[in-house]
């Protein structure tokens, strides 16, 4: 395996912190704290490199909120100045370990995603009717149970310490791990955390991939999909990975969440329905859509969010309900753009 030393001067190069800035204020210009950074950025920066060279950086208290969408979780908001050292460290950091990622990882990763794990899953269940001649296969699908509340801090930082060779980049990692208290749980919502969580769960995607052999292997962070024509042999496939999952990063698959079910009836993932001939929006979302629609909680921005999130799906009857009640804002060009996109994603 390649390691990584002399990364250090890299992170708290005057050039990566100021690249860093415009990343962490993208979307967030009229934030008064932006505006405040901005108002005297050079020295905003120089002050950040200052403490990062001579390693006297210690991250600031979190804000903490709940929120509701769909389910309740608790997310952590670091300070500005500490989500520019964020974007500063994984900058550096990320290619590393991702050129060492599955294709088949989708979330939080340049050129992938949401939509592209979407129609990847699609060929999968496309893939295996063609080979079986008929929708008679069937599909394993789990969510790790609790999962950023229980990545185990140390198991993390062996992983890391695998490629990271330098120990001054190690001090700055085990800085932010160390940002929240216990030894297990990384905070929902900090940039390091997604990259984390990737390094954590490539040890579950190498597993099934290179030990167990899946062909059929999808995963959005800590929600994965695997195909087979052997029903037998996706619950011997189950039984291995909680074995690994438990035995190796002490983790768990939700109880209610690692079902077995046949193809024919599609599958449930990242917010639509999926079969192998097409892809429906699923019915919680255009519920949480209309909430916030007749709660006046749908801006602009949401709802152009919203519509360009369901041209990757066969809407055409969500999408007349839609121009019946919102003439003034829909546009048809605006949509007829997102649907040339999705070409590029099958």
């Amino acid at each position: 395996m390649k390691t990584y030393k002399n990364l250090y001067n890299n992170i708290w190069d005057f050039q990566n912190l100021l690249k860093s800035y415009y990343a962490a204020r993208k979307r967030k210009n009229d934030k008064d704290y932006v505006i405040n950074c901005e108002w005297n950025l050079e020295r905003e920066l120089l002050e950040i490199k200052k403490e990062i060279q001579e390693k006297n950086y210690q991250p600031s208290v979190y804000q903490k909120f709940f929120v509701s969408d769909p389910k309740r979780r608790l997310v952590y908001v670091a300070s500005f100045r500490d989500r520019i050292v964020h974007h500063a460290l994984c900058n550096i950091i990320e290619p590393i370990f991702d050129k060492g990622f599955i294709f088949d990882s989708y979330a939080c990763r340049k050129n992938k995603g949401t939509h592209r794990a979407v129609m990847r899953l699609k060929n999968f269940l496309r893939s295996l009717y063609f080979k079986c001649g008929s929708d008679n296969f069937y599909i394993l699908k789990c969510d790790v149970r609790k999962f950023f509340d229980s990545v185990d801090k140390e198991i993390l930082f062996a992983l890391i310490k695998k490629k990271i060779k330098d120990k001054d980049v190690l001090w700055l990692i085990k800085k932010i791990l160390d940002s929240t208290e216990g030894s297990k749980g990384i905070p929902i919502g900090n940039l390091t955390s997604q990259l984390f969580a990737n390094i954590y769960l490539n040890e579950l995607d190498q597993f099934v991939k290179h030990n167990l052999r899946i062909k059929y292997y999808a995963r959005y962070m800590d929600d994965f999909v695997v195909l087979s024509n052997d029903k037998k042999q996706l619950k011997i496939w189950r039984e291995f990975i909680k074995e690994f999952l438990a035995n190796s990063l002490r983790l768990d698959l939700h109880p209610q969440k690692q079902e077995i079910f046949p193809a024919r009836i599609g599958v449930d993932f990242l917010g639509f329905h999926i079969f192998y001939s097409h892809i429906l929006i699923r019915k919680s979302m255009i519920r949480r859509f209309w909430k916030k629609f007749k709660k006046g909680r749908l801006d602009n921005k949401s709802f152009w969010s919203y519509l360009g999130h369901l041209e990757f799906a066969d809407w055409w009857g969500f999408k007349k309900k839609i121009e019946n009640k919102m003439p003034f804002v829909y546009n048809q060009s605006f949509c007829n753009f997102y649907g040339q996109r999705t070409a590029n994603f099958s």
